[in-house]
């Protein structure tokens, strides 16, 4: 692990530890069924590091990549919500360490405009729900050649999600079409389990509503040209009424992978706001 990994896994725990936060039990990897209100506004803000390794017939590359992404969630009516979703990578580094070069790039990934559309809905408690919502939208190129496709790309998929006291449970799949140039098995399936356990408190207290979330995800993607990965994902909220800050690790326990680079784990930290 290179020395900017090792100070982004350290700032892990460190943030971990302090807390601001909206949204309860809303898993930070995966979707989830929960909507704000009617005019309610998400702004949700995540840095990410990646390591990964590749060997391809260039050589033997070693790929370092910081990205930002910011995400706002806006609530149409009860029943709908817009979610636009711009992903900047701050740097990408690969080292060849065959030829000796070594490239830094940094741009403007895919964009993505999402709608979510509740289907079902049962609130059978004060923090008690069973919620399911249908994820319809487009990823839109940037033009940017070295982090951009040149495609509009569907995207459909379906979330679930359970909440009863202390525990939550989510699922979902997405599916993104490809119906850009280049190999036409590249549509992507995307597939997550998440369950998140409210560490503290036992129960909640008006007079201090925030809480302390532990949360625990398995993070799929399938793509049809038979490449597949999945990560086992810890992680951890601090969470009051109006902010939440939250911090994983991504660590691979299934790579199975031909035509991309294999990732050694992923570090997350971000902050969500709710107006």
């Amino acid at each position: 692990m290179t020395r900017l990994g090792r100070m982004i896994l350290l700032s892990v725990f460190v943030l971990a530890g302090v807390g601001v936060s909206a949204h309860a039990q809303a898993p930070i990897n995966s979707n989830v069924a929960l909507q704000p209100s009617k005019g309610g506004l998400i702004y949700r803000q995540q840095f990410r590091y990646t390591e990964a390794g590749q060997s391809s017939s260039k050589g033997e590359l070693d790929i370092e990549q910081a990205t930002a992404i910011t995400t706002l969630v806006y609530g149409v009516s009860d029943e709908l919500t817009l979610i636009f979703d711009t992903p900047f990578v701050l740097s990408r580094r690969i080292e060849n360490k065959t030829t000796g070069s070594d490239d830094t790039d940094s741009g403007f990934a895919d964009m993505r405009i999402l709608s979510k559309v509740r289907l079902y809905r049962d609130d059978f408690g004060t923090t008690d729900t069973t919620r399911f919502d249908l994820i319809g939208g487009f990823e839109l190129p940037t033009g940017r050649d070295e982090f951009s496709s040149d495609s509009i790309d569907p995207i459909l998929g379906g979330v679930f999600t359970h909440i009863e006291g202390r525990h939550a449970f989510h699922a979902d799949a997405i599916w993104n079409f490809n119906t850009g140039g280049g190999d036409p098995g590249e549509d992507l399936l995307k597939y997550d389990l998440a369950y998140s356990y409210r560490l503290s408190p036992e129960t909640f207290a008006s007079t201090n509503p925030a809480a302390l979330f532990g949360s625990l995800e398995l993070n799929g993607l399938y793509e049809t040209n038979s490449d597949n990965e999945l990560f086992i994902s810890p992680g951890l909220q601090y969470v009051t009424t109006r902010w939440i800050i939250e911090a994983t690790v991504q660590l691979p326990i299934l790579q199975d992978l031909n035509h991309r680079a294999e990732r050694d784990f992923i570090v997350g930290i971000g902050f969500r706001v709710q107006f």
